[in-house]
């Protein structure tokens, strides 16, 4: 970059990664779709990726699994208060 990093590039920095980490997120989710969709099974995916069931499944559901982060949340707050 050369000279003094500004805060405008620290902030481009973070955009450009947090869109990478999203089109990331968007091509796994659209892959194991297309495996399971070809009839590869659940399981065949986990013992390919490593993944965890539990993983895939969030992966291919992230609004249960914003759900269930959201009710934590929402249980620890209430338990914190």
């Amino acid at each position: 970059m050369g000279g003094m990093t500004t805060d405008a590039d620290l902030k481009a920095i973070r955009t450009r990664y947090e869109t990478a980490i999203a089109t990331a997120e968007t091509e796994r989710a659209a892959a194991i779709r297309a495996a399971l969709d070809d009839g590869r099974t659940q399981k065949d995916v986990c013992d390919a990726t490593g993944y965890t069931r539990e993983t895939v499944r969030r992966i291919l559901n992230p609004e249960a699994a914003e759900a269930v982060r959201e009710a934590r949340r929402r249980r620890t707050k209430e338990q914190s208060a």
